[in-house]
């Protein structure tokens, strides 16, 4: 899918067009001088060839159109997720999403967000894939959800490891069918948590619920509740003091939950 670009956002291929890169047209700069210099690139693949682009609603392979610094945010959580995923499993190979640059205010309308819907990972050696999917309308009833559940919220955590915007399907019923991740705050590290930010805390309640099994209710809400089980979750993997509120402790939480939830370290 190739986004068309509203005549604001309007972006012509300059000499680098060969490699992706779309620079803004000087004569259109000219007459509207308001407009911000912005690097674009367009991909049918995620960092390396190997990971191809996917859309969502019709499973064909697809380009997006990506604001040039968050597109390689999001190759290097590519390269994350490798490297934490059971090495049984290989390496991605899909990504399917719903988009990235479309013609609408926000994050999406300046290229810097990303709506995925399901990562496969396929073993070259045996030809297995292995699958995350962040479609909830369609595994919430499977005999099997609870798999699905777990992989869910260990990604939304490594995701969460990487952006301080990520959005589940507990946000709302717009997002039941994929996972929106941008990065208006952060992107490619610097992980912070916010206990006022609903959508963090929703995604520390998950983790703690469906991946490492305790009994937190996943309300969106700070309380002691949330406070002790995420402390309890950092004891186990080594974090001898502090709460998730301290950004190391909260790196931590993100990448072990994403592993645990996973398969890849039982902790």
């Amino acid at each position: 899918m190739t986004a068309n670009l509203s005549r604001r956002k309007l972006l012509i291929a300059g000499s680098a067009g060969a490699a992706g890169l779309i620079l803004p047209g000087r004569a259109l700069a000219a007459e509207l001088p308001e407009i911000e210099p912005m690097a674009m690139v367009t991909r049918n693949y995620l960092g390396v060839t190997g990971c191809a682009l996917y859309y969502e609603p019709t499973g064909r392979a697809s380009s997006f159109t990506f604001n040039s610094t968050f597109y390689n945010q999001l190759a290097a959580w590519r390269t994350y997720m490798d490297s934490n995923a059971p090495v049984s499993w290989g390496a991605p190979w899909r990504i399917y999403s719903y988009g990235a640059y479309t013609d609408k205010p926000g994050m999406h309308g300046e290229g810097r967000a990303f709506d995925i819907g399901r990562i496969f990972y396929r073993n070259s050696s045996t030809g297995a894939d292995s699958t995350i999917s962040m479609r909830y309308d369609v595994w919430k009833n499977y005999s099997n959800a609870a798999t699905y559940q777990r992989r869910y919220w260990a990604t939304a955590a490594g995701y969460m490891r990487w952006f301080r915007h990520v959005l589940t399907y507990k946000d709302n019923s717009q997002h039941h069918n994929h996972m929106h991740v941008d990065n208006q705050v952060y992107g490619g590290g610097g992980a912070t948590f916010n206990t006022g930010s609903s959508s963090q805390i929703y995604i520390v309640q998950g983790a703690c619920r469906y991946v490492w099994g305790l009994g937190t209710g996943v309300d969106g809400s700070w309380g002691p509740e949330t406070q002790g089980d995420s402390t309890a979750v950092l004891r186990r993997i080594g974090r001898t003091s502090g709460s998730i509120t301290n950004a190391t402790n909260f790196a931590a939480f993100c990448t072990a939950s994403l592993r645990k939830g996973l398969g890849t370290q039982a902790y």
